[in-house]
Formats: structure tokens, C-alpha cells, sequence
């Protein structure tokens, strides 16, 4: 009788210990070697190593993967506001040309990853690269997200985000809850 009892306590903790998961519009797999971060771990690390942590503190769910920050979130649009990801990356290019200063754009391209169009937009800041993406919408959802790193870490962070894009499969609009 003991036994069993202490079965139905450890399977009633691990019920409720069960952590939401990372996206309810899409599957994630996460690159190896990445550690979640707390807001306050975020401010520590952003603090220490760059200028900023402002980009990467709107994120929920931010991680870090051997110095290159990655943090993204579901996005939900809505129906009125139809921007489709050419019109996002005119908007962006022209606002970063606007600025005043000469933009340091790095990347500004649509890129298709297994079937699905995302939007990345890169600019670098001294020794600091911010890179953003944003998928298309699958029905009225998406995934957006940015990576913060050092110049030496460039070649590095293309790689995570590669693998990080290539790694998401989108689940149907009437499994995120969007119909």
C-alpha cells in the first residue's frame, strides 16, 4: 500500500512540475548545450559581456548556447494587420536608413527552411551583432526571435540559427489553438 501511495505523490509532482512548452505553434528542438536564463541571469551575462541587453529582454524563453544569446517567442497577428515578410523587410531597411547615421545593415533576406519563409535582419554595432527572424505566418501565428553575439562569434552564430530554423516544424493552425 506504501508503495503505491508514494507512486501516485511522485506522479502527481511530476504532473505538475511539467514546464510549458517551448511553442504552441510550432515543435522546437533546441541546439545542444543550451542553457535556459532567467530575467536576472540575462541582466548579469547582457552586463558583463555587451552593451545592451534591451532586444533580448522582451523574450520569455531566452537561452544561451556558448556566448550567443537566443531568444524567441510565439507571435499572433491579427487579422487586419497583414504584412507580408517583403513589405516587414522594406519597412525595416527604411527605417534603419532613417535613423540619421549610416545603418550598419549586415543581412536583410528572406531565406525558405524546410518549406517555411523567415525574415533575417542583422545589424552590427561595434564589436556587437543583433540578428532578428520572424517566419511567416501559419495562419494567423508565428515564430519571431533575435541572437545577440560578439563579432567573434559571427560564424558561430549563423550556425545556431541555421540549425535552430531547420529544427522547427510548424504544427497546423488548429493544433496552436488558431482557427
Amino acid at each position: 500500500m506504501k508503495i503505491i501511495f508514494f507512486t501516485i505523490v511522485i506522479n502527481c509532482f511530476t504532473f505538475f512540475k511539467q514546464e510549458e512548452p517551448l511553442s504552441r505553434v510550432a515543435n522546437i528542438e533546441l541546439p545542444q548545450k543550451s542553457a535556459r536564463l532567467s530575467k536576472n541571469e540575462l541582466a548579469a551575462i547582457s552586463k558583463r559581456r555587451f552593451k545592451t541587453s534591451l532586444a533580448m529582454s522582451q523574450y520569455t524563453r531566452t537561452f544561451d548556447i556558448g556566448g550567443v544569446l537566443l531568444g524567441f517567442e510565439d507571435y499572433t497577428t491579427d487579422l487586419k494587420d497583414f504584412k507580408g515578410l517583403e513589405d516587414k523587410k522594406e519597412e525595416w531597411v527604411n527605417m534603419m536608413k532613417g535613423t540619421g547615421g549610416t545603418p550598419n545593415i549586415d543581412r536583410a533576406e528572406i531565406i525558405k527552411v524546410n518549406n517555411t519563409r523567415f525574415l533575417i535582419q542583422s545589424i552590427k554595432s561595434g564589436d556587437e551583432y543583433f540578428t532578428s527572424f520572424i517566419s511567416d505566418k501559419k495562419g494567423r501565428k508565428g515564430i519571431s526571435g533575435s541572437l545577440q553575439y560578439k563579432l567573434a562569434d559571427k560564424e558561430k552564430a549563423d550556425k545556431i540559427l541555421n540549425e535552430f530554423l531547420k529544427k522547427i516544424s510548424f504544427k497546423a493552425p488548429s493544433l496552436s489553438g488558431d482557427n
